[in-house]
């Protein structure tokens, strides 16, 4: 069997690993495929995805041993998208917890019928929501 290239994972830096944790699988649904730590390179890092990685593109959640006090995201990054079926029910569970929406939910330019969001997760990396599939 020939293996195909394909993106395994994006790795984000994040303040605390257990808030990032819970903010992905609560709120996205997605899950914890694997937890590890790295001592050479001074970091502990969570996997979290819909599926497992051999088949689906995870995020690596990494918190440094010395975590600076002030994450920077930097000009380079744009946003992770969501494709959630119930995320108009998401997004309002979101609002009453106090999540920062830099978006509100509105219609999709492209198909009205669907909707977009834009939240910042806890570190401040910009996430789309959209419940087109």
């Amino acid at each position: 069997m020939s293996q195909k290239a394909r993106l395994r994972h994006t790795a984000l830096r994040v303040r605390n690993l257990e808030i990032s944790i819970e903010f992905y699988t609560k709120y996205l649904r997605m899950k914890v495929t694997r937890r590890r730590t790295n001592e050479k390179r001074a970091h502990h890092a969570a996997y979290v995805a819909y599926g497992d990685e051999a088949s689906h593109h995870a995020i690596e959640l990494v918190q440094e041993f010395s975590t600076p006090d002030n994450l920077e995201i930097g000009n380079s990054y744009w946003h992770l998208n969501f494709s959630l079926p119930d995320m108009m029910a998401v997004c309002a569970r979101m609002k009453k917890d106090g999540i920062n929406f830099v978006e509100e939910p509105t219609p999709m330019s492209i198909n009205p019928s669907y909707h977009v969001a834009f939240i910042k997760d806890p570190d401040g990396y910009e996430i789309e929501l959209t419940d087109h599939p």
